[in-house]
């Protein structure tokens, strides 16, 4: 593989990142780089294989303190004014005002509840200490001292009645920089995540500034977890690539690109709201929930315990439930469950019509997903399953994560709180890049990965190279999961071998003047002899004209500007 390396002109292996960048290997001047886009969060598969938000900082700007969407109070930030962590000069110096008054900057956001870290690097300037706070505009909160001259931690004080449990930890990082880090319980809503000047140690929040004295701050970031992650920098948030890992973490990662999806139901975490309504049939006992009771998919203490139960053996039932969507249309549910009791058989069903799916829980985590095409108003439902084996029944079992989308197959998992929630498509394209993919001959390689299931949808898009005038030449699935190409490269059709869900292709295309060739996992699968390819300049992956996506993830892509051999093609996509 290295020495076919030697002979590709653009190697994506999906590894490094940043907002609206995925990065090339070859070339590494930026020149072969991708355009990502993706207007909104998204969540991915992290390394330790628990489900994370992408990017993680749920802060914006975080290196920018005098963005607008950090607010001011009695102070200056004067930018980019000495050397940060990162060895940049992109550290500001937070300046206290003349005025009598508070001087910080802070940063409103909406996290919910659950266990969150904010962190923030300090560096001495002229004073010896900074405040730090994190504040619950409806429950108080708490602020924190840190003398940045001797890198230890001051005292502490609750606002009002303070928030949920807290504590602080500084780790150094080296040439006088400290990273501090405040661990808290947030019960729900709001939260204010503050930097500020201190007279002292301990002083009055509200004092009479000198205009002069100040602090160096830099990388400011607000995660889930009760620990500091590594620290992502951001400008809007959006336009992050998802690099997920398969199969429960570890190993290598792999590009995630997905269609725009909806989340239609409302507190996808918190079962315990009044939006996941709780009935009891005859014979049966009211759902109990208690919120935030283990450990979730999310690595967080916010998986609720939910027990149903029935008593008697005649038609009975226990079930929690939402409704969303409309009769006609095809949805896919899905949720994450873990028994704590036994093993018991959870039906999901629609107005108490099962559907595909029916759960005999196990004690780890399992995503379970169902499609349907409604006949009635859509129900989002948990109950216990309808079985006469005993005139006492109970369900014990944790839930997380759920999940109604318009959609023939599941998509990665998208949080909601009180409304409805779209994770916007994910695009990767790169124009003008002709000098790497241009001229008629050429092939293109795949390292991919199917997703778990893989609907029936025409145009599984995920290759498309176009001229500058719109001619096109694409690879696809179509709706039989078939292995396709258009007509500039080929007009294949794998025909004897769909590919199928949840598994790993190596797939490679030649293209040249009447000489075509398709390899998949070591084996050539189809040729032609015939048509002429273009000379493009653009390339897009995983989709096609804003409608149609791939479904599966991307371990690698590499394109080789001439036409390998056939030894070499067998070489390079054997598994």
């Amino acid at each position: 593989m290295s020495d076919l390396l030697n002979k590709a002109s653009l190697v994506v292996i999906p590894s490094g990142y940043k907002e609206d960048t995925v990065y090339s290997v070859v070339p590494s001047d930026g020149s072969g780089d991708l355009s990502f886009t993706r207007a909104s969060n998204g969540t991915r598969i992290n390394s330790s294989g628990l489900v994370e938000v992408c990017p993680w900082n749920l802060l914006e700007y975080s290196e920018d303190f005098s963005n607008g969407v950090w607010s001011i109070q009695g102070s200056s930030i004067s930018s980019d004014s000495t050397t940060a962590p990162n060895g940049t000069t992109t550290a500001d110096t937070l300046i206290e005002s003349n005025t009598t008054d508070e001087h910080n900057r802070f940063q409103e956001l909406n996290i919910g509840t659950g266990e969150f870290t904010y962190s923030i690097y300090l560096k001495y300037f002229n004073t010896d200490y900074c405040a730090l706070y994190v504040f619950n505009p409806s429950l108080g909160g708490v602020r924190y001292w840190v003398n940045v001259n001797t890198l230890t931690a001051g005292t502490s004080a609750n606002i009002g009645s303070g928030i949920g449990t807290t504590s602080l930890s500084l780790a150094s990082v080296g040439s006088g920089w400290v990273r501090a880090s405040i661990t808290f319980t947030n019960p729900s809503g709001v939260c204010r995540f503050y930097v500020a000047n201190a007279q002292s140690n301990g002083g009055a929040t509200t004092y009479a500034g000198n205009g002069t004295s100040g602090v160096y701050i830099w990388g400011a970031q607000v995660n889930i977890g009760s620990t500091a992650k590594p620290y992502f920098p951001t400008t809007d948030r959006l336009n992050v690539p998802r690099l997920t890992y398969q199969n429960g973490g570890g190993g290598c990662p792999s590009l995630l690109l997905e269609k725009q999806s909806t989340n239609l139901v409302t507190y996808s975490e918190q079962f315990d709201n009044a939006g996941w309504l709780k009935f009891n049939g005859a014979g049966g006992s009211a759902p109990v929930v208690t919120p935030n009771y283990a450990l979730s998919p999310d690595g967080t203490m916010n998986a609720d315990r939910v027990q149903l139960a029935r008593t008697t053996q005649t038609f009975s039932y226990s079930e929690i439930k939402q409704d969303f969507g409309t009769t006609g249309t095809q949805y896919t549910v899905s949720v994450y469950l873990k028994s704590l009791s036994g093993n018991p058989t959870i039906s999901m069903a629609n107005d108490g019509a099962t559907f595909n799916f029916l759960a005999t829980l196990t004690s780890e985590w399992v995503r379970y997903t169902a499609t349907f095409t409604a006949s009635g108003t859509p129900s989002a439902e948990l109950i216990l399953y309808e079985q006469v084996t005993s005139s006492s029944l109970t369900a014990d079992f944790l839930v997380w994560g759920f999940q109604a989308e318009a959609s023939s197959y599941p998509t990665s998992y998208i949080p909601t709180t009180s409304s409805s929630a779209t994770r916007v498509a994910d695009v990767c394209t790169k124009t003008n890049i002709g000098a790497l993919i241009g001229g008629t001959s050429g092939t293109v390689f795949f390292d991919i990965k199917t997703n778990p299931v893989l609907s029936s949808a025409n145009y599984k898009q995920f290759c498309y190279y176009f001229t500058s005038g719109g001619a096109q030449s694409y690879m696809y699935l179509n709706s039989a999961n078939q292995l396709s190409t258009n007509s500039n490269w080929g007009s294949f059709v794998f025909s004897a071998t769909p590919l199928v869900a949840n598994t790993r292709y190596k797939i490679a295309l030649v293209y040249a003047p009447n000489d075509f060739a398709l390899y998949v996992n070591g084996v050539s699968v189809a040729t032609a002899s015939s048509g002429t390819p273009n000379n493009n300049a653009d390339i897009t992956i995983g989709q096609l004209a804003g409608t149609e996506y791939c479904e599966f993830v991307f371990n690698q892509y590499i394109h080789f500007p001439s036409r390998l051999t056939n030894a070499e093609l067998s070489a390079l996509t054997t598994i």
